[in-house]
């Protein structure tokens, strides 16, 4: 038997068959070869913290599917604005194509390392007001059903498909390409630095109406938010210096935090003390290629939960989650994130229907988290709120059904398409209430 584990370590699977396509005709092969109860599930990069990719049956590896034959098609259609690309890439090298020949995705999230695929289908996002996560970029994709069959799904053909499976879980069959909206290649003007929390929470709306990317991290146990205010721009890049880059970036912001969290757990009671010297250089500004600046690199490992809300609630529940912390007394090394998105209209994305607030809490590898993230999930789920798909949580289909209106139809399609369940795992099986 193989192992397959996530990029946190916290989930694992030993699946009878670690497989790797490199080629449609090879996935259509394996998926029509394989019995009526065994369960076939794709891997991307692992970044996901729930169990949404392990299966004991079949498990799929993304990694050489790129190199197989019509998957391997990566186009950019210039009158359309469209990107196609093989599901499985990553999302790093496809920024680095586009970038070669001009173009951007509009937005995007802050991890780069996971793949197409992967991304949009547990409704990774981003921030900005003004723009969509990356599921509302999708223009269409191909999918392997559980037939063995591809369907080419759009707006036009198989538009039911392609409408409810945006972000699809990976239940409704596995993704081979993907058509993604791109934009002429833009630079963002990157403005960094630390504000008063309540200097933040006071304006948000404002800032957020008016910013075209925001975000912030609240440090816990203090009083300030490092924030990050990017202004898109076709001015000549002033980039910051390779030394700048690499000392702020990898030196502070992973090795120096990871120091700082690897004190805290062995010292819980010194986290808030120690959360005053979380790494901070101060204010920052510099203008890089989009795709620079959206990306952060991750090295320190955590544990992640994370919650869309209507955007109007974002304030309340920020200063619930910052009283909660104190009233519980809880030690909390890693900075709480908010970010904002405008509305969609994927079905089962967590801004479906609204702008979104999203709040992201972390905690450091090896240390205790559920306490925690059920304190938190207490005050967000009955704000409305959608829990991210790969992030943990501890809501079922019955609590989670309301706060999406096409559920039942999502469940509807996903029957007809699969119905031995073959693409159903076990926390699939839980959100849908299979």
């Amino acid at each position: 038997m193989r192992r397959w584990r996530n990029w946190a370590g916290s989930v694992e699977a030993r699946p009878a068959a670690l497989l790797r396509p490199t080629s449609v005709t090879a996935l259509q092969d394996i998926v029509r070869s394989a019995s009526g109860n065994q369960r076939i599930r794709m891997a991307g990069s692992g970044h996901s913290f729930t169990p949404i990719v392990p299966s004991n049956d079949i498990m799929l590896l993304p990694h050489d599917f790129a190199n197989g034959d019509s998957a391997s098609a990566v186009g950019i259609d210039t009158q359309r604005m469209v990107a196609r690309v093989p599901a499985g890439m990553v999302l790093h090298q496809l920024n680095e194509y586009l970038a070669a020949s001009g173009v951007a995705l509009a937005n995007m999230g802050d991890i780069t390392a996971q793949t197409v695929a992967g991304s949009i289908s547990t409704s990774t996002h981003g921030t900005g007001l003004g723009f969509t996560g990356l599921a509302g970029q999708v223009q269409g994709f191909g999918l392997v059903t559980a037939d063995g069959e591809h369907l080419d799904c759009d707006a036009t053909e198989n538009a039911e498909v392609f409408q409810l499976g945006r972000v699809g879980l990976g239940c409704l069959g596995i993704l081979t390409y993907v058509d993604m909206t791109i934009v002429p290649a833009f630079q963002l003007r990157a403005v960094e630095q630390a504000r008063r929390l309540s200097d933040v929470l006071d304006n948000f709306d404002t800032i957020v109406t008016e910013a075209d990317h925001f975000e912030f991290y609240w440090i816990p146990h203090t009083k300030w938010a490092l924030t990050k205010h990017n202004t898109r721009t076709q001015e000549p890049p002033a980039p910051r210096s390779a030394w700048n880059k690499w000392w702020g970036k990898t030196v502070m912001e992973n090795y120096a935090f990871g120091a700082v969290c690897m004190a805290g757990r062995v010292v819980p009671a010194a986290i808030p003390r120690l959360a005053t010297a979380l790494p901070s250089q101060g204010r920052q500004e510099f203008t890089e290629a989009s795709h620079e600046v959206f990306a952060t690199r991750r090295l320190v490992k955590f544990h992640e939960m994370e919650y869309s809300i209507p955007r109007e609630h974002l304030v309340s529940a920020l200063r619930q989650i910052v009283e909660m912390v104190e009233r519980e007394k809880l030690r909390i090394s890693f900075p709480v994130e908010v970010r904002v998105t405008g509305s969609d209209d994927v079905p089962l994305s967590t801004s479906y229907g609204r702008e979104s607030a999203y709040i992201a809490v972390h905690m450091y590898k090896g240390m205790e988290y559920e306490r925690y993230f059920r304190l938190v999930e207490a005050i967000l789920a009955p704000m409305q709120g959608r829990p991210h798909w790969g992030k943990i949580h501890f809501q079922g289909a019955k609590t989670l059904q309301p706060s999406y209106n096409r559920f039942g139809d999502f469940l509807a399609l996903r029957e007809r398409l699969d119905p031995e369940r073959r693409f159903v795992n076990e926390y699939v099986g839980r959100v849908l209430g299979l």
